[in-house]
């Protein structure tokens, strides 16, 4: 007669297997945490500008675009937040729109000259963040879980 034991055993085993994998099924990707803080460059907020956090681990960056105080909260593909963990930041401005103001050349101006491809070439993008904080950025910041607050005070001189 066969011993019921190495049954139970392995019932007991496939149960809590299957305990384990529906309390793993809650959690569906990365941890995010909410962040939000203010940009400012040599005191003064920076509006309109691009923040982004990339996991220096790998995975989801987050990214969130300042208000007129220079305000910024984060979101990705997964939701709002970051994911938790050390980043790297980029700050950058944003290039103006194809609607952006054209100035209109004063045809009464005594230096006039007209300029046949002007319509043609779209106006030069100056980034105004030095580059340590944008492409050549080396600013990290620790998303902790919870809610964080991350003030990024930029300086224009190191």
């Amino acid at each position: 007669m066969p011993s019921l034991l190495p049954r139970k055993i392995s019932s007991v085993v496939f149960l809590l297997g299957m305990v384990a994998t529906v309390l793993g099924c809650g959690e569906k990707g990365p941890r995010l945490a909410p962040v939000s803080g203010t940009v400012t460059l040599d005191g003064k907020p920076l509006a309109k500008v691009i923040v982004t956090f990339v996991p220096v681990e790998g995975g989801v960056s987050s990214s969130g675009v300042t208000d007129e105080s220079g305000s910024y909260s984060l979101a990705c593909s997964l939701g709002p937040g970051a994911v938790v963990g050390k980043h790297r930041v980029y700050v950058q401005s944003q290039a103006p729109s194809a609607s952006a103001e054209v100035k209109i050349p004063d045809e009464d101006d005594p230096g006039y000259q007209p300029d046949p491809y002007a319509s043609l070439r779209a106006p030069q993008f100056v980034e105004k963040i030095p580059a340590r904080y944008n492409k050549d950025s080396q600013l990290t910041q620790d998303v902790q879980p919870g809610t964080n607050r991350i003030d990024l005070e930029l300086q224009s001189t190191p």
